[in-house]
């Protein structure tokens, strides 16, 4: 019977911790990686902002991502972003290092600083 109760206080405990620790935003979501552009990217919300941006997998595969932030990102920043099924909305992201980030990002990237841009 001790043992019982101590197994059942056990994994009540080990579910406890868990249900704390867990960041539920990124479970079982779909990773994927973008640029921040330039400020005016950015649509001011009543609650901050709003970027719509294209993300890359690690597969180097597309998709329309739209990131929301109470303040505006640093321009150049890569994130990491984590996204839930088909949902386009991210569900949390952070900033990586450009090591991190699939080399069809990099490359695409390159080729849009590279055009001239006309006033």
């Amino acid at each position: 019977m001790m043992r019982k109760l101590i197994a059942v206080l056990l994994i009540g405990a080990l579910f406890i911790v868990g249900w704390r620790y867990v960041d539920f935003n990124r479970l079982l979501a779909d990773l994927y990686y973008v640029k921040v552009p330039n400020a005016e990217v950015a649509t001011q919300t009543s609650n901050g902002y709003r970027y719509d941006l294209i993300g890359y997998d690690e597969d180097g595969k597309k998709r329309p991502l739209a990131i929301a932030t109470s303040s505006l990102l640093a321009e150049g920043d890569y994130l990491k972003v984590f996204v839930k099924e088909e949902d386009a909305e991210v569900t949390d992201y952070e900033r990586v290092n450009q090591l991190e980030v699939p080399e069809q990002l990099k490359e695409e990237q390159e080729v849009d600083s590279s055009e001239p841009s006309f006033p």
